[in-house]
């Protein structure tokens, strides 16, 4: 935990934070908050973190106590910090932002980039399956007809987001190679191997659930947390059903929007 000291604070501020441009056009509150992003992004500080106190802040910068709350609450209100009564301000472990729509869906390393976070992903699995009634009746697959059935982890700075299982018949995605996907973009690999490209067309759903014990383990969180279940059905160009993907989404640490 990082802890401060107002009188030191006042004594080094200027050896050790950079000073805001007070003839600048840009107002002071969204210079300190570009700085504590800046901050944030660098690693100076990390998530569960206590930044200073405001009187340490304005004490640090020069400026008024009322500019130094607008700055909270806006970092506050984008997810960048948390307030805890009677404790402080803390540096909230940021949420991931992703847009679903029917067209253009936004993919897991790109809304990592969007949102200035690493994106890996780990494939726990890979097996060729009889798949369950529902993936048959998508996929429009006949009675003996198989998929490919993979495992994987999907992390943004190496925190564990979501459990991707992924689902594709054998007959249109003969050759697939799972080991292609350790830390690449799905995305990237479909068109590149099958020129499947990133206009894919999907219907999704979306349901709140409370995680279990094997899918908690992966995600390294506890059982009983909540997570968001997200199931797209992809389809080709040609309106044919493609795969499915079926996400388990650490429910605190990713926001989406359709």
């Amino acid at each position: 935990m990082v802890k401060f000291c107002y009188n030191d604070f006042k004594k080094r501020a200027r050896c050790y934070y950079m000073p805001l441009d007070k003839e600048a056009r840009q107002p002071l509150y969204r210079q300190l908050m570009e700085e504590l992003k800046e901050q944030i992004h660098a690693g100076k500080y990390k998530a569960g973190d206590q930044i200073p106190t405001e009187p340490e802040l304005a004490a640090i910068y020069e400026v008024s106590r009322i500019t130094v709350r607008k700055t909270i609450e806006e970092l506050c209100e984008q997810g960048y910090l948390v307030k805890q009564r009677g404790k402080g301000t803390f540096v909230e472990t940021p949420k991931l932002y992703r847009k679903i729509e029917q067209r253009s869906n936004v993919s897991f390393s790109e809304s990592c980039q969007m949102n200035g976070r690493e994106p890996s992903s780990h494939v726990l699995s890979s097996e060729i399956i009889k798949p369950e009634k529902w993936i048959s009746e998508f996929l429009e697959l006949k009675n003996k007809e198989e998929v490919i059935h993979i495992s994987r982890v999907l992390s943004a700075d190496n925190i564990p987001i979501i459990l991707e299982e992924l689902y594709f018949p054998t007959t249109k995605f003969s050759g697939f190679q799972p080991a292609k996907l350790e830390n690449a973009s799905l995305f990237k690999y479909l068109e590149n191997q099958f020129g499947i490209t990133n206009d894919l067309k999907s219907r999704s759903t979306a349901e709140a659930s409370i995680v279990s014990s094997e899918i908690a383990e992966k995600l390294s969180i506890m059982p009983g947390e909540a997570i968001m279940i997200l199931c797209n059905y992809m389809k080709d160009q040609e309106q044919n059903p493609a795969y499915i993907s079926k996400e388990f989404i650490v429910g605190n640490r990713y926001t989406i929007s359709f």
